[in-house]
């Protein structure tokens, strides 16, 4: 139809205007696709392009659809130029304007027939219709009943009908089609053609690129490539009808559910990579739980160790010199109490009273036994370790509220005092002359034998830490020692970091309460040692195992990343096809990890 007195003539649907394309190699060389080339189609026209391979033709088949930009000269859509547009804005011309099929079909494995044509509308916010859409597409192509089956399940000509399904669901304006019967025989390559010719009549602009003159000869308008230049065109065809694509639009989205859908399909056609990535994630997960519960284990371990070792214990003593004498400075009961009430970071105050007696059992008798007052309700040494006993109950609390007279001996008093086979619980034994009931037996001292202290020598051998004799506190005090000055007074602390400010505070306070700076407040170096090498070896573990909790970890997200980038690179490219923006492929993937996870 010619264009009358005062039209403006309309723009070309496809105009190509001195497009170049070249491609730069690694080693830097540089190969020339395409060569100043300039066309034009128009809706309703059905193009085959030919040449030989290497000729540029699905080159410039991908800049038509906006899959490659030239690097030089103008593409146009409808008068617009690709080149302006951004990335979004390209997609939704894809999208919108143009449905592409290929050679191999580029199917999704995943996905069934009626899925795989739907895939292009997933991409339009409110295409809520899609399904039914997909189905009527499906029956125009006598697929209705193989919409269910997957690629791997239809044959070659199947595949290639669906692949045009997908092609028009979004109602596109172009059709560019790449050596759509390569992998058909003559017969279904034949109803292929038929299918891209009745697209053409309806208005729609069909460009065919194919190496078959047979094929060639079919389109009405056929142009030619080599070596990247147009070396022969037909000339355009009679001008049709067909209405113009609209502007292409930047309002699409992937609802969330499509997206959900994706995730299971992605599940199903990769199990093995999937269970593979879960496991991993599972892994992981169990064994940062698995850090956390072993921290907290190493955590009370080291605290035990800590009271075990006395880390956290603070021992109160004090001197003073007048001339040539050194008089020990009172420590007492009132002094214990005012620690315990006033020193925030204190957890326990131990006082002690210690002396040496005589102690007897009938016929026999031993000298210089050491006697402990102790308020303490449980057997403890001089390092605060739990003493087990060998037979009886220790001290409690009634022991001490009422100063019984009872006591519980050492493992060396019992072997000294009582005959092999007499149960000393129960005996009356006398210390410094004051009787007392046997109510328990220490079991032989908690330590390693060669960290044994040797007290004393006699004639009788060594005298080791079990010759030793515990009574309630009240009770030594009043009928024993005499006096209520204390042998020992022990503070454990809550925070052992605090360890030098609590120090601090009792100095003060018993200069307060004595008018003396004598006193002095100390730790074992050694124990703090241990403590920091237990803090050490804590700190190591945790470290060791939050490096193999973060590799497993990184495993998982490795797989992932490799699957998505490296065995999915193909995938990504047909979502891109079809209209996906950048953000619609992450999103895909963001809620596949989550599916999986």
């Amino acid at each position: 139809m010619g264009q009358r007195p005062g039209e403006t003539q309309a723009a070309p649907l496809i105009e190509l205007v001195g497009v170049t394309r070249v491609f730069e190699e690694e080693g830097g060389e540089r190969v020339q696709a395409l060569d100043g080339v300039s066309l034009r189609i128009e809706a309703g026209e059905f193009v085959c392009v030919t040449g030989p391979s290497g000729s540029g033709k699905t080159t410039m088949m991908h800049i038509m659809g906006g899959l490659d930009r030239a690097t030089s000269g103008e593409c146009r859509i409808a008068g617009t130029d690709i080149a302006e547009l951004d990335d979004d804005a390209l997609a939704a011309l894809r999208r919108e304007s143009f449905g592409f099929v290929f050679q191999s079909y580029n199917l999704l494995e995943g996905l069934t027939a009626r899925d795989n044509v739907e895939l292009p509308a997933t991409y339009v916010a409110g295409a809520s219709n899609r399904r039914e859409r997909a189905h009527q597409l499906l029956r125009s192509f006598g697929l209705t009943e193989r919409s269910g089956y997957s690629p791997a399940e239809l044959s070659g000509g199947e595949q290639q009908r669906v692949a045009i399904a997908r092609a028009l669901m979004n109602g596109p304006s172009v059709i560019l089609a790449d050596e759509p019967t390569g992998a058909l025989d003559a017969e279904q390559g034949g109803e292929v053609l038929a299918l891209l010719e009745q697209l053409a009549e309806r208005g729609r602009a069909v460009v065919l690129v194919s190496h078959d003159v047979a094929v060639a000869n079919r389109a009405r308008r056929r142009i030619e490539l080599r070596d990247g230049r147009v070396v022969a065109d037909s000339g355009p065809a009679p001008a049709t009808d067909a209405v113009r694509p609209p502007r292409p639009s930047a309002r699409s989205g992937m609802p969330w559910l499509a997206a959900v859908r994706g995730g299971l399909a992605s599940w199903r056609s990769g199990r093995l990579r999937a269970g593979l990535t879960v496991v991993s994630i599972a892994l992981g997960i169990w064994l940062a739980g698995a850090v956390l519960s072993l921290v907290e284990g190493a955590r009370r371990d080291v605290m035990s160790a800590v009271e075990r070792i006395g880390a956290n214990r603070l021992s109160v003593s004090g001197i003073e010199v007048v001339g040539n004498q050194v008089r020990f400075l009172p420590k007492t009961m009132a002094d214990a109490r005012a620690i315990a009430e006033e020193i925030p970071n204190v957890q326990t105050v131990i006082p002690a009273m210690r002396k040496s007696l005589d102690v007897q059992f009938e016929g026999e008798h031993i000298e210089n036994v050491e006697i402990r007052g102790t308020p303490l309700t449980e057997p403890t040494t001089s390092d605060i370790v739990a003493w087990p006993l060998a037979s009886g109950v220790y001290l409690d609390q009634r022991d001490q509220d009422r100063g019984a007279q009872v006591a519980v001996i050492g493992p060396s008093v019992r072997e000294q005092l009582f005959a092999q086979g007499v149960d000393p619980v129960g005996q009356h034994i006398h210390v410094g002359g004051v009787p007392f009931e046997v109510k328990g037996v220490l079991a032989t001292y908690p330590r390693n034998e060669k960290e044994l202290r040797i007290v004393r020598v006699t004639d009788a051998g060594l005298k080791y830490f079990g010759m030793v004799v515990y009574v309630p506190f009240a009770t030594g005090r009043d009928m024993l020692f005499g006096t209520d000055n204390l042998w020992r007074l022990d503070v454990l602390v809550r925070d052992v970091s605090g360890l030098d400010e609590t120090a601090s505070e009792i100095k003060d306070l018993m200069f307060r309460r004595h008018g003396v700076e004598g006193y002095t407040v100390e730790n074992d170096a050694l124990r703090l040692a241990a403590y920091t090498k237990l803090s050490a070896t804590q700190a190591t573990i945790v470290s060791a195992l939050s490096v193999v909790a973060l590799l497993v970890g990184g495993l998982g997200v490795m797989s992932v990343t490799l699957t998505s980038v490296n065995q999915r690179r193909r995938e990504i490219g047909i979502r891109r096809a079809m209209g996906a923006r950048r953000r619609d492929i992450l999103w895909q993937f963001l809620v596949e990890t989550g599916v999986l996870t």
